[in-house]
């Protein structure tokens, strides 16, 4: 690495743990990205679920990842399914994207899933600021209850950072789980998220 570029990205992490030390923020000590994609179906369920269990199946297969599938309900246009991985770096997501795309079974699958969607929005990649696992296959059944928004051009960075970390704290003290944070790295410019998971939808209320 040039020395340069280091020099910098050293001045960087200091400033971020300054800024987290001055705000009280608890700054995750190593990277964590999250890939989503998100599509609308027709909402043939009946017909649609077997397939993404086949994708999920293959991506496990060709590349010994745990990839997680979603069902949009409250809040999402009805028929609308997620699928994310937890990735260590933007080298590691391009490693799959590599495997993926010389797997034959991989684009048979998808291309059974294009039959049913009506719609795909832009894929996302966000890096966790705060929680986020890796490897960890989610039980069936989990309910997410995921909030984003955008920042304003102008808008204070930090104190959002910490007012979403008070968030995160007090849904916690109420309710024994805790909530990642994250912001968009592809994406949104200024996009943050907030998914906390429950065992079920009795859960969340």
């Amino acid at each position: 690495m040039d020395r340069s570029i280091a020099a910098f990205l050293a001045k960087a992490d200091l400033c971020r743990r300054f800024l987290g030390q001055f705000l009280n923020i608890r700054w995750k000590e190593f990277d964590m990205f999250l890939f989503n994609r998100v599509v609308t179906t027709t909402d043939d369920m009946e017909l649609v679920m077997p397939i993404v269990n086949e994708i999920m199946g293959v991506i496990k297969k060709e590349t010994d990842i745990h990839a997680n599938a979603w069902a949009g309900s409250n809040g999402f246009v009805t028929g609308t399914l997620g699928f994310s991985i937890a990735y260590e770096s933007l080298a590691a997501r391009a490693a799959v994207t590599a495997k993926l795309g010389a797997s034959k079974a991989w684009w048979a699958c998808n291309r059974k899933l294009r039959e049913h969607i009506l719609s795909m929005e832009p894929d996302t990649i966000f890096n966790y600021i705060r929680g986020g696992t890796m490897g960890t296959a989610i039980p069936i059944g989990t309910v997410v209850q995921q909030n984003q928004f955008q920042l304003a051009q102008g808008a204070d960075w930090g104190a959002t950072m910490k007012w979403a970390h008070e968030y995160a704290d007090l849904c916690k003290k109420l309710t024994g789980v805790d909530t990642n944070i994250l912001h968009s790295l592809y994406g949104v410019l200024g996009g943050v998220g907030m998914l906390t998971g429950f065992a079920n939808a009795a859960a969340v209320d």
